[in-house]
Order: C-alpha cells, then sequence, then structure tokens
C-alpha cells in the first residue's frame, strides 16, 4: 500500500513538473512572438472571402508600417501608434464591399494550435496577437505571425530576425525547429501536447 501511495505520488510529481515545463517554455516563446488573428463574421462563403479581403487589406498596411520592426515589442509600439489606422483600413475594405459589420482591431491573448512555418514551427498555446474581428467574429479564422513578419514574406524568416529569436529564447530556441535531432522533436511535441491539454481542462472546467 505504501508503494502504491508512494508510486502515484511521484506520478503527481512527474506529471506537475512537465506542465510547469511546457507552460515556461510555451510562455518563453510567447513573449516573443506577436501574432495576427483576423475572425469571419460567419462562415458563410460571402463573409470568408470577406475576412480574406479585410486580412489582405491589414498586411497591406503592416507590411509598410512594421518593416521597420526588430522586435515584438517594437511591433506592439507601432501597433498602439497605429491601431486607429488599422481599424479604420479594415472598415473601409468592410464598406467596399457592401457590408455594415463592426469591426474592432486590439492585441489580446488567444490560444493558437500548433503551427509549421517555412522557418520556424509553433506549439501550441497563448500568445498575444493582434485580433481583427468583424462583425460577429464567428467564422472561421485565419492567422500568422507578425513577429518574425511571416504574414509579409512568405512565411520565410531572415537570419537577422533568427538571430533575435535565438538571442531572446537561449536554449527554447531549438523547439522552433521540431524538423531537427530526436531530442528536439520530442521536446516540441511535449510542450505542444500538454499546452492542448492544458487548454482543453481549463475549458473544461469553464463549462462546468
Amino acid at each position: 500500500m505504501k508503494k502504491t501511495i508512494l508510486y502515484i505520488s511521484l506520478g503527481l510529481i512527474c506529471t506537475v513538473a512537465l506542465f510547469f515545463y511546457a507552460d515556461t517554455v510555451q510562455s518563453n516563446i510567447a513573449n516573443n512572438v506577436l501574432r495576427l488573428h483576423v475572425l469571419a463574421n460567419s462562415d458563410t462563403e460571402e463573409d470568408q472571402a470577406l475576412k480574406l479581403k479585410v486580412r489582405d487589406r491589414i498586411l497591406r498596411e503592416g507590411g509598410t508600417l512594421f518593416a521597420a520592426c526588430n522586435s515584438p515589442e517594437d511591433t506592439r509600439r507601432v501597433f498602439a501608434e497605429n491601431q486607429t489606422r488599422l481599424r479604420k483600413a479594415a472598415m473601409d475594405e468592410v464598406q467596399k464591399e457592401g457590408y455594415d459589420y463592426p469591426v474592432s482591431v486590439q492585441i489580446e491573448k488567444t490560444f493558437f494550435p500548433s503551427r509549421q512555418y517555412k522557418n520556424i514551427a509553433l506549439p501550441a498555446g497563448e500568445y498575444e496577437a493582434v485580433r481583427v474581428e468583424i462583425g460577429e467574429a464567428e467564422g472561421k479564422n485565419w492567422w500568422c505571425v507578425m513577429f518574425p513578419p511571416l504574414c509579409f514574406v512568405d512565411g520565410s524568416v531572415d537570419q537577422k530576425q533568427m538571430d533575435h529569436l535565438q538571442e531572446k529564447l537561449g536554449s527554447d530556441y531549438d523547439i522552433l525547429t521540431p524538423d531537427g535531432d530526436l531530442d528536439v522533436r520530442i521536446r516540441f511535441k511535449l510542450v505542444d501536447v500538454l499546452e492542448n491539454t492544458s487548454h482543453a481542462i481549463r475549458e473544461a472546467l469553464k463549462n462546468c
């Protein structure tokens, strides 16, 4: 009986330690990334097409505004200075397409699933994102990364940006390249699975 209790206790300690590790790594990555999240009014074909129009308009505006940003902090600062401009651009696109949906553009924390880009992969977890909500914002969404600027350069990150991330992330940088060594792939999968599990638990508790 004592051995059973000991094994259960050790198992619980290991589980808590793994969740803590995953959360620490993901938070470190999230603090050095700023994402873009565009939500359509609904899943109708028309609303989804409108979402892509608004996305393209935001990317055109952002490609100019954020071109000189060298960090997430720079990107957040430029966004704060141009939040009204970006919202007006999105509203203009909505109205040009003949709709009167309201639009909100703000930075929020949002849960994202894992995503592979050309140079890097990001595990699941909560990330700050420039969140563009069109109308009821109940349709399928579109997302990418504003810093490093994967939205604007066809999914590639130049070496300067990769060096910046490596400097900021330290040993956690390796997780962004899960196609590497087996150890790196295991660490990425561990963080991804545990962050998805944590999110599922939190959502279940909300609905209790």
